[in-house]
């Protein structure tokens, strides 16, 4: 298996991050990364081994790498069902984290939750994989319907 980035995948990894950046207008380049690292942490916590692997093998190499974090520091599995329990944790996370918080508030974090997640389902397909619960899948699928109109 090669480890090269292909040029489609760097094409659209930095598509991605600048419809991210577009939306959210983040100055900061390692801001806008630290804030998709903790939508795919939080997402990855909340899978099995095998669906994990699954959703990583769909992400290009630098998606990997934010998906699988810091192996020494693997937090407890979350049992996440909902939206607003991956917001908590994340919004939750973030407060710890005093000097540089990366949402203003939970309204803030559940928009940048749904943009991350459905733009790497658009870029990437991880939704079709179905390994997110369905209500999970359900409140997301709304919300982008929502967003369209």
């Amino acid at each position: 298996m090669s480890t090269a980035i292909s040029p489609f995948q760097e094409e659209q990894s930095l598509k991605f991050f600048n419809e991210i950046n577009r939306h959210l207008g983040m100055r900061s380049r390692d801001r806008l990364v630290m804030l998709v690292r903790a939508v795919l942490l939080n997402v990855r916590r909340s899978l099995s081994e095998d669906q994990a692997a699954l959703v990583g093998k769909r992400l290009p190499r630098l998606f990997r790498k934010l998906f699988r974090g810091d192996k020494q520091c693997h937090e407890a599995q979350l049992s996440i069902k909902h939206l607003d329990e991956l917001v908590d944790t994340i919004y939750r996370e973030d407060r710890k984290s005093h000097s540089h918080s990366l949402f203003t508030s939970e309204i803030d974090t559940l928009n940048a939750v749904i943009l991350v997640l459905n733009k790497l389902d658009r870029f990437f397909g991880i939704l079709q994989l179905n390994v997110f619960r369905y209500p999970l899948m359900q409140e997301l699928r709304q919300a982008a319907i929502e967003e369209a109109v």
